[in-house]
Order: structure tokens, then sequence, then C-alpha cells
């Protein structure tokens, strides 16, 4: 593949220096906050419609003690009468209707871990095309696309188990997986042409947020529907669908793939966006230069330390309600706070990694190489060794306490890995995202086998502290890896295809242009 026209003179020759910023930051909020606040709402919706499920599958299943009554989740029948009281005689349970989406199922576990699990078959199949999607069309559409399917789809849940079963229901979740994949790879596409150097770090760290409030949104609000004596779990799939597509139709009118696209962008947050961004002005029909991005140790090291946050991320996310309840003694499905606080620790820590990356690189303190070394190892070693300690504890409160702070470490890597693959290729962000995220998706489908061989007793410590450590083991030398080969200058192959001073033409001209309307604007008033 020839990489003969490149822009060699906007690679950076230096990590220790980084490049002067002669536009200071305008004053306020900018549209490119505006960009972020959006992304990270489409990304909390995001997370709600794919979460919920996991804490509406309990209400939606009819347990031993309901005998064969159609029940809301709360063990009323549709009429409130209380079914589950064996002084009620069932000849007085009136039938409901065929369409009445306010009943209990008949699946077993194995059906609802398929049903689970459908989802990520369709995510992890789809990264690839939807990261081509996005290199393509830009980051919106994509967005919009997963958003107005998911939300639609989860409108129709409560019905579609009525025509096609559990089998309709799994084809419903493998569908959204399918479309969901667009998220990151998109989101790296949009933030790659609206971040400016100087805050790369906040302002990708705080959109990525939107995944642990979606999750700690979807486990409390999902839980309190499906306990309501009158709104039962179908509302909590009505409730998230509905916001899906009204966030969807926020982000078409509010939001942009890129910041020339935007008409109320000005020209001084412009120019303070587009230098040092090392992405295209405009948007160009590039050919994914897969060859080279194949080639880069850099690339491979970010797709491996992702593999290995990706495993012990899921053994905590699918195994720790199950370790919790046999070692510890705690449902910790059934307790909202002990649910939710290691997400909200992930928020808060990720906000405050992303604010110390860009002060220790704007204040050159630290070379932004050093930056994502260290914020990752904090999200894969320190995380991991808190997380060790974990699996040693025997009493509840230091447990959690472990638990919450070794998450909380885990957000270092939206400072370390995340963020650095717009720092290697801005123009092929969504493309990278989407390779990574598929290969580390396909690495945590080995958790349930290992965990399945080495725990044959759910009540045995010794066998889950071989799994939490074999897991660590795993991401401590994924995240070696990490640092031997990772690298922030911007690679070559970010500008293949790029006839030299092309971009520059362009950029002069679109700042020229902008300028332009400006005054004609201000005359005109």
């Amino acid at each position: 593949m020839p990489v003969g026209n490149v822009v060699y003179g906007t690679v950076p020759s230096d990590e220790k220096s980084p490049e002067p910023i002669t536009h200071p930051a305008p004053k306020g909020l900018g549209l490119r906050h505006l960009q972020t606040l959006l992304l990270f709402v489409c990304l909390v919706l995001g997370f709600t419609t794919r979460a919920q499920l996991s804490v509406l599958m309990v209400a939606m299943i009819k347990s031993s003690q309901q005998g064969s009554y159609n029940l809301t989740s709360n063990g009323m029948d549709v009429n409130g009468t209380n079914i589950t009281d064996n002084t009620v005689d069932s000849s007085q349970v009136q039938p409901i209707s065929d369409w009445n989406v306010y009943r209990t199922y008949e699946w077993d576990k194995a059906t609802q871990e398929i049903i689970l699990f459908s989802f990520f078959v369709g995510y992890t199949s789809m990264q690839i095309p939807m990261g081509w999607l996005a290199q393509k069309v830009g980051g919106k559409i994509p967005i919009m696309i997963a958003l107005a399917v998911s939300g639609i789809l989860s409108i129709l849940t409560p019905w579609i188990p009525l025509i096609g079963g559990w089998m309709g229901v799994t084809v419903c979740r493998l569908i959204q997986g399918m479309t969901q994949a667009a998220f990151y790879p998109s989101l790296h596409t949009i933030l790659a042409r609206w971040t400016p150097l100087s805050e790369r770090g906040r302002l990708t760290a705080y959109t990525y947020t939107g995944s642990q409030i979606g999750t700690i949104i979807a486990f409390q609000v999902s839980g309190l529907l499906a306990g309501s004596p009158v709104l039962g779990w179908p509302s909590s799939f009505w409730v998230f669908g509905i916001l899906s597509l009204v966030v969807c139709g926020l982000f078409g009118w509010l939001g942009a793939a890129t910041p020339h696209e935007h008409p109320k962008i000005t020209t001084e947050e412009l120019v303070y966006i587009l230098e040092g961004g090392n992405a295209d002005v405009v948007p160009k029909k590039r050919k994914t230069p897969w060859r080279e991005i194949l080639k880069s140790p850099s690339v491979w090291g970010i797709v491996i330390t992702q593999s290995g946050s990706s495993v012990v991320y899921l053994l905590v996310l699918t195994e720790i309600p199950l370790y919790m309840k046999n070692i510890l003694g705690v449902d910790i499905k059934r307790n909202g706070l002990y649910s939710s606080l290691p997400y909200l620790a992930m928020y808060l820590m990720s906000v405050g990694f992303g604010n110390l990356s860009d002060f220790l690189r704007n204040r050159n303190i630290m070379s932004l190489v050093n930056i994502r070394r260290a914020a990752n190892t904090t999200g894969t070693v320190v995380s991991g060794i808190f997380l060790l300690a974990f699996s040693f504890m025997s009493s509840t409160l230091p447990a959690v306490i472990l638990l919450i702070v070794s998450l909380g470490m885990h957000s270092g890597i939206h400072a370390g890995f995340v963020v650095n693959i717009i720092d290697l290729a801005p123009n092929f962000a969504g493309s990278i995202m989407s390779l990574s995220n598929m290969l580390g998706s396909l690495t945590t489908l080995l958790i349930p086998v290992v965990v399945s061989n080495i725990v044959t007793d759910v009540t045995n410590p010794q066998q889950w502290q071989i799994v939490f450590i074999i897991c660590v083991g795993y991401k401590f030398i994924t995240n070696a890896l990490f640092v031997i080969f990772a690298s922030a200058d911007v690679q070559p192959w970010n500008f293949y295809g790029e006839v030299e001073h092309d971009s520059e033409d362009k950029e002069m001209n679109l700042i020229e242009e902008k300028s332009v309307k400006e005054k004609e604007m201000n005359q005109a008033n």
C-alpha cells in the first residue's frame, strides 16, 4: 500500500514537548462541550437498553412458587390479586387476554442465558462493519440508527414473546446488539474531530462515563418499575425505548459529525479545535490502511491491553454477584447500593483521570505517551491488585470497599488505551476501535469456560481465588505489552493518500468562509 503522498510534517517529533498553542481556548462553554454532552446522553441510553434485561429477567420469569398463573413482576395477577398467597382460590383468578403483556414465562436457566448472551453475539459480530460505516459516513448516522432501532425494539419487547416466544426475544436482542456495535467506533470517530488536543483526555472521559451512568440508571429504575404494582416490568422497556427515540431526535437536531458541519460554530472555536488535532478538516472517503494498522506495534499494544481489561471487567460484571452471594453471603443483585457504588466510583474516577491527564499534558509535566502508560497501568495493574485483595477477604465491608476501589481505579483506562487510539490516528480512530473492541469481546467469551472448569464448588473461596489470579495475571501481562509498545505520535498512515498542503489549504478555506459568514451576519444585525 503506497504511502508516498503523506504529510509527515504534521507528525510530532518530540513527545516531551507539546505543540505550542497559538490560539487560546474560547471563553465559556462551546459547541464541543455540547457535542460531548450529547454523546454522553446517547451512550447512557444505549447502556440502559442494553443492561435493563439483566434486571427485568427476574420479574419476567415464573418462579416455582407461582404455579401456572400469569403474574406481574411482583406476584400479582392482572387484577391485582396476590395469588402467591396459598389462601387464594386459584379458580377465582381471571384468565388474561392473549395480548396482555403482564405475565411471566417458563424459561429455564439455559434459555435465559441464551437470551442475555445474544446481544453480545450481535455486538461482537458487527464491530468491523460498524467501524467501516462510521469511517465512511461519519459517526452521527450510525449512532442515530443504533438509538432508533434499540428504542423501537425496546418498546416492542413486551409483545415479542407473545408472538415469537423466547426465540423472538433472542432475535430482538441480537439485532439490538448488532446496531449498538456502532456506538464505540462512532463515538471515537466524532471525538477525534471535535476534541482539541489540549482537552482530549477530559472530553473523552466525560463521554465514556455514560456507560457507567447508564448501567446505574438501568439497575435502579428497572428494579423500581418492575416492582411497581401498577407499572410492572413492561414499563421499563417502554420508558427507555421512548427516551432512546427522543435522544435520537435530539442528537439529529443538535449533533454534528464534524465541527465544520455545525452551522452555529464560531470561527474562534473552529480554529481552536482544528489546531493540532491531525484529523481531517472535511471528512474524506479515505480507504482504511488496514495493512499499516495491522503492522503497527502500538495498535496491537492497544488491542491486547483492551483484551485484558475486558476480561477482568466482564468477570466482575457477571461473576461477582454469584461470588458475593456464596462466599460473603450478600446477594448483590438484590442490593441497589452494592450494585451501583462500583459504577459510581468508576464515573467519578473517570472524570478525575481525564482532567489529570490533560493537566499533566498541558503543563508539560509528563510526556503524552507516559501519561497514557501511567493511566493505563493504574486502570489495569493497580485495579487488579485491589481485586486480588478483594478475593482474599472474608468480611463483607472490607470486600465491598476493595471492590469499589478496584473498579474506580479501572477507569484509568479511559485516559490510557481508550484515548490513545485517537492519539495514534484520529482519521481512523473508529476503525481501530472496532478492531480492538471486537477482539476484546471475543476474549471475554473465555470467562464462562474458565469459571465453569475451575469453580466446581461455588462456596469454595480457594477455587474463586484461582480464577481471579488467572484473570488479573492476564491483565498484568497485557498492560506490560501496552507499556512496551505504546506511542503518542500521530502515525504516518493517519494521512494516507493526502497530498501535501491539501489539508492546510482546506483548513484555511474553511476558516475564511466561516469568518466571512460571521461578518455578514454581524453587518445584517
